[in-house]
């Protein structure tokens, strides 16, 4: 690992890997259809590119992109057919242990976006000893259903750390989404 690098300097590979994974099981699972589209840092205009590039793919998220408020991201996925989509939130960091304040903007940019995805990953550590029993024991913190406008949402979120030598996840088994396989089935299950 090296350190004059930032955590931004990370979010391709991040992004790769998480790519590479979910077509992968999109494919073993005969959902070739899906399609994955990455954005960095504002929401609201970085769907609004996406759609402008893709609109035969990504006319179906224009509603949602008119409605979100702006918010930067670190990183977010749109999971697509063209008539559904699902949105996949990342909070990269680069500490020592992340702990419950990282974990809470990932809550909260799920809850104000609607994004039913979310990971906080930590690159080269893991979670703080208090945000990992926090995670253990109260399951309700990483599934969390809100209901908006009359309609219920879902939001599944996960914690996993990034290795930078081996450009893989550990996965630390906290939270709902446990591995990128989890959560391939439970995206996979949306468009079903």
């Amino acid at each position: 690992m090296r350190k004059d690098r930032n955590e931004v300097s990370y979010y391709p590979e991040i992004r790769s890997f998480i790519e590479r994974q979910l077509k992968s099981n999109f494919i073993a699972a005969k959902h070739r259809d899906l399609d994955v589209y990455w954005g960095i840092g504002e929401l609201k205009a970085n769907l609004r590119r996406i759609i402008n590039a893709h609109p035969e793919k990504c006319g179906c998220v224009t509603g949602f992109a008119n409605l979100v408020p702006p918010l930067n991201l670190d990183i977010f996925a749109l999971v697509t057919d063209g008539t559904k989509f699902e949105l996949l939130i990342l909070e990269v960091k680069l500490m020592n242990r992340a702990g419950l304040k990282e974990w809470s903007q990932l809550v909260g940019y799920c809850l104000v976006s609607g994004a039913r995805y979310g990971l906080l990953v930590n690159i080269n550590n893991g979670a703080s000893p208090r945000l990992a029993d926090i995670l253990r024991t109260e399951t309700h913190l990483s599934y969390i259903r809100t209901l908006v406008g009359g309609q219920a949402l879902e939001h599944c979120l996960g914690f996993m750390q990034w290795d930078s030598l081996t450009q893989g996840f550990e996965y630390s088994n906290l939270g709902f989404i446990r591995s990128l396989s989890a959560l391939s089935q439970e995206v996979i299950a949306r468009f079903d």
